[in-house]
């Protein structure tokens, strides 16, 4: 169900999957198409769009390896801007792996199955599903993340980052006030957690155990190889979708 007389919410999910993946030259090869998804967004400003267009150029016009490099300093170090949404729900609770059993189980209930190596609470794989649902059932999954996500773009704004861009998008298509000024002041006086000296007490307060089952820790932080590409193949009728596990 799409809102009488606005465009389809979908393509503007999917486009703002692709500009929160690990940056590929596929995303980069389709940019203007991205852009297409997004300017026809009712809830997007001219101010909105003209930021929009210029992480575009940046994604078009700057080296692949830099932008790489960019994202796994931005989203990898950080555990205060993962893209992992239940980090920031769960943290280090065991209250996280049933919650990722949930959230997996509810892709294969509404028909789809991961072909993919990402964990499902992965924000672009999160909404990869959205944006494979009607609208008012992925304005009610999307609508239990807008916190998550604008404590996330407040961070990333307060630190200047590009990535904050497509966050700002996402919150304006959900409505969403993308700064809030109680989560901004906040922002703006909270300690990073990917600073040298933060990640110098993470390494020393982490425990570093060597074994065939156990990597040894980095940092308190587990270095994100490059995601595959997201894809879904859709059950067929009567599949038992392999063992149930997730």
């Amino acid at each position: 169900m799409n809102r009488p007389g606005g465009p389809p919410l979908q393509p503007a999910l999917k486009a703002l999957s692709g500009l929160l993946s690990y940056p590929r030259d596929e995303v980069r090869a389709h940019t203007e198409e991205i852009g297409e998804a997004l300017v026809v967004r009712p809830e997007l400003s001219t101010d909105d769009l003209a930021t929009l267009e210029g992480f575009l150029e940046w994604l078009r016009t700057s080296d692949l390896l830099d932008l790489q490099a960019a994202f796994v300093e931005t989203f990898d170090r950080s555990k205060q801007v993962s893209l992992y949404l239940f980090e920031h729900v769960y943290g280090e609770s065991r209250d996280r792996g049933p919650a990722m059993v949930e959230l997996r189980q509810a892709y294969r209930e509404n028909g789809l199955e991961m072909d993919s190596r990402e964990l499902p609470d992965f924000l672009p794989l999160f909404l990869e599903f959205c944006a494979e649902l009607d609208e008012a059932a992925a304005r009610e999954w999307l609508q239990e993340t807008g916190p998550i996500l604008q404590k996330v773009h407040v961070r990333l704004r307060e630190r200047q980052s590009p990535f904050a861009v497509p966050f700002r998008m996402l919150l304006r298509v959900q409505g969403l006030d993308p700064e809030p000024e109680e989560l901004a002041e906040t922002a703006a006086g909270e300690a990073r957690d990917d600073t040298p000296e933060a990640l110098d007490r993470a390494w020393m307060e982490t425990p570093v155990t060597f074994g065939p089952d156990q990597p040894a820790t980095n940092c308190g932080a587990t270095r994100q190889e490059p995601e595959q590409p997201i894809q879904w193949v859709e059950r067929r009728s009567g599949s038992t979708g392999g063992s149930g596990n997730p």
